[in-house]
Order: structure tokens, then C-alpha cells, then sequence
């Protein structure tokens, strides 16, 4: 792991294997930079990093902003800790590197430093050149069974050209929504190919009731995929689901055969999994990676024209607001009282460990009870092949380091 040291700050920067703890695999490596000082550890972060990345992100719309830039940056006190840290956390560093050459900012940056976030950039940028050929030998599987996929999140933006270079935007897994007719047929198809179960402790009823597959591994495969039968999980199924996104979709021109949302539709699945199915809206947070997304989907249909189309107007409003705040963006609707609510909380969470710590733990209690016990046990008492694999994996070491490791993820963030 290479170790540089900048002005007493020491840096280490490694290559995560995962979003998840509990999946290491070399095929589905993500790039991060952590910051530490074995002098002075990170102390709480300000708000001040996360707007200020905000407002490097979007430069384009206030280039003068780039002055503000290098006073920042030639003050010897400048805590870089804090910011490296806060871009690696919010997975925008390769994002940053690019706003940072367009604008020729990269020489006011500690040396060793701009060269280490060029490094990442383009171990980023082979990784995602990767993923592009695996889609093709995705769509090349699917097709030659009649399937037409649908590519998500991530991967769906970069084959739609939504980012300026292919390497702007760290992408975990592949994920594509199939019609429900194809949905087991496309994952056996893969199984067949030598793709297996992440997670070899899923649930098996959860093949039929969850609104993707478990997800699929193979060893030469740079990453992982997730069939999707549904774009979100159930609970929001009702305002966003696989027939309104399949009847919409568009085609891909450079990849034949395959198909990405609707720009609207992307705004929509983007709130939804970020505010809704990871709970951002109750915990008063987001990420910096999905509010860059939602920018850039904003550059082709404004953002206020899919309200109507949400079942959640009042957070999508909240989620917006807080996003043209972060990126400095003007916006000429009075802030709503929930939106100031959730700013507020949002800015709370990092000002305040106190609060950020007891907000996460009182959210763990109340989701593991209703969601984790009672759901678990209505399930149980349904379904026989539940009943059979809880049985079976309570004497399994795995079972319980997994759970163990997921709710330890749920107090940490």
C-alpha cells in the first residue's frame, strides 16, 4: 500500500474491494482514498468541505469560484485531510480530479497529491473501459435469448454518455432491469456462464419477492451484476415501477440491443434509492456522487418536472433544495418547511457527532425491529423454504458474521 506524507499529513491510499464488507472479491474492486494524521487524528467534519466540494463540482456554473479555489489551497493551514477524506467518502474523487485539470487547479494541489488523484482517475477510468466490454458480452448473452436489457444507476449513465469522460464516475456493480417474464430466465443464463451468488445466505424466497436477484459474481469479471425484475424495492414499486421505466426507456445507439431509463426516469430512481430506499431523507443525508449524478441529469430535464410523477413530493423537493445548496446553484422556489428541516438535519449530522451517532442507532433500532424481526417472522411463519434455511443457517459461522458486519454498517454509515 503506497504511503506519501505531504506537509505532516499522512495519506494512504488503497483500492476498497466493495461497498459491502462482507464482499471481498478482485473483480469488483473500487477506488478510495482515505485520510489520516498519526499526529492529529480526523477530528469531526466541518461543514465547511462537503459545500465547498460541492462547489468545485459544479464549476461550470461559477468558473470564478476557481479563485476561491486557490486561496484555499495556497493556505499553508489548509486542512486537506478533511477534504480528501470527505471526497473519497462521497466517491467523487476521479470527478474532482477532472474538474480540477479542466480548470487548471491541479498545480496548487500538494504535488504527490495530484499525482496520486491522477492515479486513481485512471485506474478508474481502465475499470469502467472494463465494464463497458463486459455490457457488450452481457448484451451479447441476453440477446442471443431474446432478452433486451435495461441498464440502471451507474452503468446505465455511462453508456447514455451523461459524463464528459468515462472515467468520471467510481461504479460498483452492473445493474439492468429485465421484464418479469425473463427475470429467473436471465439469471440461470448467467449462472450457466459460470456467474455465482455473492451471498450464498440469501433467502431463497427472496428470489421471488425481492425487486432483484441476489447478486452475481464471476471470478474474470470486473464486476458484479444485479438482474432487477423491479427498479426499487417493493415499498416504492407503486410510483416507480418496471412497466413505467420499460415503456419509457431509450435506446443505447453505440450498444444495440440495450436500453437506459428516460432522463425524467433517471431523476426519479435516483431520488428514490438515495433518499427513500437508503433512508437518506430520515437520516438527513447524502451523497455527494448522486447529487453530481442528479446535476448532470438536471442539464437535460429540470428537475421540478418530475414531481408529479413521485409519490413523495415533499422529499423530492427537500432532496432538490439541499442539492442546489451543496453545488451553489440558484434556485428561485421559496425553501418549503420541510425542505429547511431537512437542511438543517443534513448540516446537524456534520456539525454534530453526538447527534449523528443517535440518530443512526435510535434509525438501526427501528429498522432491525420492524423490518429485521417482525417482517422476518410474518415471513417465517408463510413460507416453508424461510423456515428451512433459518433453521439451517443457525449453526453457520457466515450467517451470523454477515448480519453482524450489515448492522455494524447501518450505526457507522
Amino acid at each position: 500500500m503506497p504511503l506519501i506524507r505531504s506537509g505532516g499529513t499522512c495519506l494512504k491510499i488503497w483500492i476498497n474491494t466493495s461497498h459491502c464488507p462482507c464482499e471481498r472479491s478482485e473483480a469488483n474492486k473500487l477506488i478510495r482514498v482515505i485520510c489520516s494524521n498519526p499526529c492529529n487524528p480526523l477530528k469531526t467534519l466541518s461543514i465547511l468541505p462537503i459545500y465547498f466540494i460541492g462547489q468545485c463540482l459544479s464549476l461550470d456554473e461559477h468558473p470564478t469560484f476557481r479563485e476561491t479555489i486557490i486561496v484555499q489551497f495556497s493556505d499553508p493551514d489548509y486542512d486537506w485531510n478533511s477534504f480528501i477524506w470527505t471526497c473519497s467518502n462521497h466517491l467523487v474523487l476521479p470527478a474532482i480530479y477532472l474538474r480540477f485539470l479542466k480548470y487548471d487547479l491541479l498545480g496548487f494541489l500538494p504535488e504527490v497529491l495530484a499525482q496520486h488523484l491522477e492515479e486513481i482517475y485512471s485506474l478508474n477510468r481502465t475499470r469502467n473501459e472494463q465494464i463497458l466490454l463486459q455490457v457488450k458480452k452481457i448484451n451479447a448473452t441476453l440477446n442471443a435469448a431474446g432478452i433486451s436489457p435495461t441498464y440502471l444507476k451507474g452503468t446505465g449513465n455511462l453508456i447514455d454518455g451523461i459524463y464528459e469522460d468515462i472515467g468520471q464516475r467510481i461504479i460498483g456493480d452492473i445493474d439492468f432491469l429485465v421484464p418479469e417474464n425473463d427475470f429467473l430466465a436471465a439469471a440461470e443464463l448467467f449462472q450457466n456462464e459460470g456467474y455465482i451468488i455473492c451471498i450464498p445466505t440469501n433467502i431463497p424466497s427472496d428470489q421471488r419477492r425481492h425487486h432483484h436477484y441476489p447478486r452475481l459474481r464471476k471470478g474474470d469479471a470486473v464486476a458484479d451484476i444485479e438482474i432487477h425484475r423491479q427498479p426499487v424495492i417493493r415499498k416504492y414499486e407503486a410510483g416507480f415501477c418496471a412497466d413505467l421505466v420499460l415503456q419509457s426507456k431509450k435506446i443505447v445507439v453505440e450498444y444495440p440491443e440495450c436500453y437506459v431509463p428516460c432522463d425524467e426516469h433517471k431523476i426519479i430512481h435516483n431520488f428514490v434509492h438515495s433518499q427513500l430506499t437508503n433512508s437518506g431523507h430520515r437520516l438527513g443525508v447524502v451523497s455527494l456522487r448522486d447529487i453530481y449524478d442528479l446535476y448532470l441529469f438536471s442539464k437535460r430535464a429540470g428537475l421540478t418536472t418530475v414531481l408529479t410523477q413521485t409519490q413523495s413530493t415533499r422529499k423530492a423537493l427537500a432532496y432538490f433544495a439541499l442539492a442546489q445548496k451543496l453545488l451553489s446553484l440558484p434556485t428561485t422556489d421559496k425553501l418549503t418547511r420541510n425542505s429547511k428541516f431537512f437542511i438543517w438535519r443534513h448540516d446537524l449530522n456534520l456539525n454534530s457527532p453526538l447527534f449523528r451517532k443517535l440518530n443512526r442507532i435510535t434509525w438501526t433500532i427501528s429498522w432491525v425491529v420492524v423490518h429485521g424481526f417482525l417482517k422476518q417472522i410474518k415471513e417465517l411463519i408463510i413460507y416453508k423454504e424461510d423456515r428451512d434455511f433459518f433453521v439451517q443457517n443457525l449453526v453457520s459461522k457466515e450467517w451470523y458474521t454477515i448480519h453482524w458486519q450489515f448492522y455494524k454498517k447501518m450505526i457507522t454509515g
